[in-house]
């Protein structure tokens, strides 16, 4: 999108732009004349679904949560979204100045615990007055999903699908251990006791992020602040959980001491079952890094060396359950 359009965008919110930087896809920096930063960011969302995010973050940042969210008493924050002429939504949000969080800093993996573990606390008043978008019942209907996708990249390697001779004959080769993981991850689940907890999502539900990680957060000197909200939902805590440690592990050889920060500090906030580890669990085993190798992922190119590095990151995770299921023995509520 060309910066004038940018500009166009911003200008419906009632700020004059100084500068524009693009940040990443659907994120830019905005300077106003009066030197105030903003982040204006795409939400690929429907109006409603925006007001009911709204709503339920209003809610949260009430209880005295740290958020990245409009507020709506001051001039620019009193419209809720602005639309490009192709109908693309956009938010303005307060640019919060600060650094993402580093998994090497188990004081700050910690910090991200307690944020997240505050923030499902919070929501909770917030989704039983506004109670939608509910994923409870969905994880099932998710890994097999998954799982057929799987299942349909190693039949195409089995074809000579892929472009690549050496990409073909690794998929032939390692394809019935990947698929043996996302068959360890579905008998997880019917363990873990999921189908009960499903059932009541109003009482075990809360408020999940979605897509939790060292980059969704920002710290600086008032504290820790979560940011990005297009993947809010209605969810069991486990998913939020999984997400953070997912994305702050995967890139440090799936290091126990990580998770186990996250984990502690998210107890400081919040109670966790033995039920909520064993959902952990579930997802954690699935082989989701090398579906997305598989995939092309953007961040992860199909490569030979990026599938010999996600195989190898599966074969870390199953020490890793070992380890996250003798911390549940001693740390369950």
């Amino acid at each position: 999108m060309s910066e004038q359009l940018i500009l166009t965008i911003a200008n419906q919110f009632g700020i004059k732009p100084a500068s524009v930087k693009k940040i990443r896809k659907g994120v830019y920096r905005v300077i106003s004349t009066g030197g105030v930063v903003y982040s204006l960011k795409r939400m690929p969302k429907s109006p409603a679904q925006l007001r009911w995010i709204d709503r339920v973050l209003r809610g949260v940042r009430k209880k005295g949560i740290r958020l990245a969210w409009r507020n709506p008493q001051t001039p620019e924050g009193r419209k809720l979204y602005a639309a490009s002429p192709r109908g693309g939504l956009y938010v303005l949000t307060p640019w919060i100045a600060g650094r993402m969080p580093s998994p090497r800093s188990l004081s700050e993996m910690r910090a991200c615990g307690v944020a997240l573990g505050r923030f499902h606390r919070a929501g909770s008043g917030a989704i039983k007055r506004h109670f939608a978008y509910n994923q409870t019942g969905a994880w099932p209907s998710i890994l097999r999903a998954r799982q057929r996708d799987l299942q349909n990249k190693v039949a195409k390697a089995k074809r000579n699908g892929f472009a690549r001779t050496a990409i073909n004959r690794f998929v032939r080769l390692h394809g019935p251990e990947m698929l043996r993981y996302a068959n360890q991850a579905k008998a997880l689940l019917r363990s873990s006791g999921y189908f009960s907890h499903r059932h009541r999502p109003r009482k075990r539900g809360v408020l999940c992020h979605g897509d939790g990680g060292p980059s969704n957060f920002v710290m600086n000197a008032s504290g820790t602040y979560l940011l990005d909200f297009e993947t809010l939902h209605v969810d069991l805590p486990a998913y939020d959980l999984y997400r953070v440690i997912y994305n702050s592990c995967k890139d440090h050889r799936w290091n126990f001491k990580i998770a186990k920060a996250i984990l502690t500090g998210y107890r400081q906030a919040s109670k966790l079952s033995k039920t909520d580890y064993k959902l952990i669990g579930v997802w954690l085993r699935f082989p989701r890094t090398s579906c997305l190798v598989l995939s092309s992922y953007e961040r992860f190119p199909l490569t030979e060396k990026n599938l010999h590095w996600a195989l190898s990151s599966e074969r870390k995770i199953t020490r890793f359950l070992q380890k996250l299921k003798q911390y549940a023995a001693t740390h369950s509520s």
